[in-house]
């Protein structure tokens, strides 16, 4: 890890614990109830996604350490997003932001959320480097963090497979 990536983890930390806390001390600033209760909706979805990716991940990469090979992970949610730790942080700031209701929360979330842009071209560049043309096919059949597109492609791939098998 390179001193500037480093920089950029605490920086994103710092931003991050920024609008935790203005979400905590601004909370329901704009007094829209309807907005709030979509806000706790999201960060609960949010939470749980980051959870199943992290377990997907983990999972993935204890199976690369006892065959003795590294790869990238295509199942559980990578299977639906190449991105779901990123989109699931996504998730998560949106929802601070909604649940605060205030500007400093939007303005905070705002940086955080271009910063994770940010780290998912350049993860995709190392990845390019690292796994070529695999991940180049992966990225076709995979969106970005596009969850819906994600789930419609897996429906009709799992159709599609049924049919043929069938």
């Amino acid at each position: 890890m390179t001193k500037l990536h480093l920089i950029g983890h605490i920086v994103y930390a710092g931003l991050y614990g920024i609008l935790i806390a203005s979400a905590i001390s601004c909370y329901n600033s704009a007094n829209l109830a309807e907005l709030l209760y979509a806000g706790w909706a999201i960060l609960t979805f949010g939470i749980i996604f980051l959870l199943w990716s992290s377990k997907s991940r983990k999972k993935r990469y204890r199976e690369n350490m006892s065959k003795s090979r590294e790869t990238f992970v295509e199942s559980g949610t990578y299977a639906f997003v190449r991105h779901p730790e990123f989109l699931s942080h996504i998730l998560i700031i949106f929802a601070l932001i909604v649940i605060s209701q205030h500007w400093i929360s939007l303005a905070v979330g705002t940086i955080l959320i271009v910063l994770l842009r940010l780290a998912m071209v350049e993860e995709e560049r190392r990845n390019i480097e690292k796994f070529g043309d695999a991940y180049k096919d992966y990225m076709k059949r995979v969106p970005r963090i596009n969850l819906v597109a994600g789930i419609v492609r897996q429906m009709r791939s799992g159709r599609g497979n049924k049919r043929k098998s069938g």
